[in-house]
């Protein structure tokens, strides 16, 4: 079986991410979040407006500039997959807070608080082939999460996510109409204004695991009940949106100890399977959860399957070297 190390070329988590807060600006999603629709203008695409473009500089026989001629359209879902794309770099978009201006940040994600002497990182922004994105607007979202709960359930970088989103909407929210409570488990970002909360709950591996709370860091000690994901499902049950995302598990070695059903031993009983084998059965066992209690008229469900890793530059440098 082969490793699964390996260059990843697109930054899943990221698209996803940016998949979810572009859903919250659409028509369709605005019949789950809200009752007024926000874009009420059907667009044409990219691809066409090029075509177009191109054929007024033919026939003025090159002389209109490009400048005059704005391709660009309001996003729409029918016309734009935001799957498709690349990163550009826009040093004229003013980033919705850093790490000194957010206080929900966790110190290992603050970049300058870690000496980082570079901003601009903070300067990239995901370009789809077919549309332009509209600006993130975090007054609007708060609006479509009015008495609204949204969960980010997963790993640490699943935690980046929710604090990330956080610090996206908080610096609007007066100090006294915004809380925080950060639990092992599950913390709770709340716009008191708007009756809404946007939730982390850990959960690395989806099912229940060794590592829930107490975090086994070695691979080889991780044992997961691959058939069991009721002790976490409490948590998601009455939430309107639901994020998950599994980054941990390709980070999990080979093989995993996994066990299911009962062992009249206990965590003794596991066997070590394929990660794949175990990730299928894991999936499934998830699945299953969704498809029985959630109701897709009033959640919504988003799930990431894989994502570029977060580890030291210096380690990224030495496995490109090496592959």
């Amino acid at each position: 079986m082969k490793g699964f190390r390996g260059k990843l070329h697109l930054p899943i988590i990221m698209v996803c991410s940016i998949a979810l807060i572009s859903l919250l600006f659409t028509e369709r999603i605005s019949i789950i979040l809200s009752s007024n629709p926000f874009f009420k203008h059907k667009s044409c695409s990219r691809r066409a407006a090029s075509v177009t473009r191109k054929n007024d500089r033919n026939a003025t026989e090159g002389k209109i500039d490009d400048s005059i001629v704005d391709d660009r359209f309001v996003f729409d879902p029918e016309e734009c997959n935001v799957e498709n794309g690349k990163w550009v770099f826009n040093r004229s978009i003013k980033p919705f807070y850093s790490d000194r201006s957010c206080p929900y940040l966790d110190r290992q994600v603050s970049c300058v608080k870690n000496g980082r002497p570079d901003s601009d990182y903070r300067h990239w922004e995901w370009q789809p082939e077919d549309c332009t994105l509209p600006r993130f607007n975090p007054e609007l979202m708060l609006q479509k999460l009015r008495n609204k709960r949204l969960m980010f359930v997963g790993d640490s970088l699943q935690r980046g996510q929710w604090q990330s989103l956080v610090c996206m909407v908080e610096s609007i929210i007066p100090q006294d109409k915004q809380s925080m409570r950060r639990g092992r488990a599950l913390s709770v970002f709340r716009a008191k204004e708007y009756n809404a909360t946007i939730e982390f709950y850990w959960d690395p591996f989806l099912v229940e695991s060794n590592s829930d709370l107490h975090i086994v860091g070695n691979p080889k000690e991780r044992i997961l009940k691959v058939d069991s994901v009721a002790k976490h499902a409490e948590h998601w049950t009455g939430v309107d949106i639901l994020v998950f995302n599994s980054f941990v598990w390709w980070m999990s070695g080979y093989t995993i100890k996994s066990y299911w059903g009962s062992f009249p031993n206990g965590e003794e009983g596991y066997e070590e399977l394929e990660a794949v084998v175990a990730y299928r059965i894991a999936l499934k066992t998830w699945a299953n959860w969704v498809d029985t209690n959630v109701n897709p008229n009033k959640t919504r469900v988003f799930f990431t399957t894989m994502s570029p890793t977060h580890m030291r530059l210096e380690q990224s440098r030495r496995d490109e070297m090496l592959q």
